[in-house]
């Protein structure tokens, strides 16, 4: 009765565990939609998107007319500006052309409230500048999709580890299952007086170890279940549903092919053309603006916001600066970021190029290894049955029997370990190649 307790308490027990975690069941699609809704991440660069935006709305604004309102009060016996106050009021009478009254006037209050508009008619720089907010907006969102790729692989790594947890915890029961075999055996075997004590307890060390590596392999999986939370902005655990990920491997060209589009790619291009919008602006200073300006102007001597005289101007302006020896070096450190971007767009393209073929490589690699692996695994399995039905026969010893457990338990670990080092590999590629996020959408 005791060696049953003993049997089924484990099994009982990875029931009890596993399936009071309460975690949400998720599968990938679920997952990635999550991710791009409520990412910490993504949910920061969406703000530095917005203000991107409004950096667009500041540069049209330029283009419409600007509305001030100005107020001032003055108070003077200046000759002159009593003499242009009063007329300002339009209270100017004859006593005040008398040369007494002129020389030596009387102290005067005067309220001035002026409503100005000024409406830009050309201006170069203005319109250039509106064109370079607009290549950074574009250049922002290409790197917004970027970072969701980015997001969205660790979305697809931490999805990947929680199913490899999962694989681990199997392994481990799996483990378990074969150590209470083997202590049953070597038990059978010291009953009928055919086998050592010393081999009882190995079998009973066997099966400490395989509890052991049950409980870390339990572990393993909340953590990596938090981790999974963690990227989709929550703070509880978050468990897998659905099958394994499958992402297709193709050509290398197919991918090189591809990274020619990637996101981050087109927003050094845009910043390029900016940097170009940079020169011109620059040069644009030695261009005639144009505009027209007018103002409603109301003047009193007791009381702002009163009409006790009015007046308005309409005025077209020209303005041309034809020197100005300054501008030249700033030419100069525009065309000098021309350069300096030209030379990050072609960096980068390297780097593109590289870490493809790289990945590429990677792919290949842990694909050999995931075959081995298998291969392992199918004269692993043939070895534990032929020294297990070697020592049911008393042909070789608990030490064997032991060790060809061991080694299996380490080779089924292995495939676990290699089966997701391909698929994460995978998706690397798939990133670098910048098309991840656009094949999940497709896959689901």
């Amino acid at each position: 009765m005791k060696f049953l307790i003993s049997l089924f308490s484990p099994a009982f027990l990875i029931f009890i565990i596993v399936n009071s975690s309460g975690a949400e069941m998720i599968n990938l699609n679920q997952a990635v939609n999550i991710a791009l809704k409520d990412s910490p991440a993504l949910k920061a660069f969406s703000w530095s998107l917005e203000g991107q935006k409004e950096d667009v709305n500041a540069a049209k604004g330029q283009m419409f007319p600007k509305l001030n309102m100005e107020g001032r009060y003055m108070r003077t016996n200046n000759p002159t500006y009593s003499f242009m106050a009063k007329l300002n009021q339009e209270r100017f009478s004859q006593d005040d052309f008398l040369i007494s009254n002129l020389n030596n006037p009387d102290a005067i209050s005067d309220f001035q409230t002026s409503f100005i508009v000024e409406q830009p008619v050309f201006v170069p720089k203005v319109y250039l500048g509106l064109g370079m907010s607009m290549n950074a907006l574009e250049a922002k969102n290409e790197e917004f999709q970027r970072k969701k790729g980015e997001v969205i692989l660790d979305v697809v790594k931490s999805f990947l580890r929680v199913q490899t947890a999962k694989e681990y915890l199997k392994t481990a029961q799996q483990g378990i299952e074969e150590a209470f075999e083997h202590k049953r055996l070597v038990s059978l075997r010291y009953d009928t007086g055919t086998g050592l004590y010393s081999d009882v307890l190995r079998g009973e060390v066997e099966v400490k170890k395989a509890e052991a590596a049950l409980v870390r392999a339990e572990g393993i999986l909340e953590v990596a279940k938090r981790a999974l939370g963690l990227v989709l902005g929550r703070t509880e655990a978050v468990d897998t549903a659905g099958n394994s990920i499958c992402l297709p491997v193709y050509d290398l060209s197919v991918y090189l092919e591809a990274s020619l589009n990637r996101n981050d790619l087109k927003a050094i291009k845009l910043r390029q053309a900016s940097a170009r919008d940079g020169v011109k602006i620059e040069k644009s200073v030695f261009l005639p603006e144009i505009g027209v300006r007018g103002s409603y102007q109301m003047n009193d001597h007791q009381s702002p916001f009163s009409p006790e005289g009015e007046s308005y101007m309409l005025i077209g302006f020209l303005q041309w600066n034809l020197f100005d020896a300054s501008r030249y070096g700033k030419i100069k450190k525009a065309e000098a970021k021309v350069n300096e971007t030209a030379e990050h767009l072609s960096g980068l393209e390297k780097r593109i190029n590289f870490r493809v073929n790289e990945a590429y490589i990677r792919v290949k690699e842990k694909e050999q290894n995931l075959s081995l692996s298998r291969a392992a695994l199918k004269e692993a399995e043939e070895a534990l049955r032929l020294v297990r039905a070697r020592y049911e026969n008393s042909l070789t010893s608990m030490v064997d029997l032991l060790d060809t457990q061991v080694m299996l338990q380490n080779v089924r670990a292995g495939l676990v370990g290699a089966e997701s080092d391909y698929v994460s590999t995978i998706a690397e590629l798939y990133y670098q190649s910048g098309i991840l996020l656009k094949t999940l959408d497709t896959l689901n």
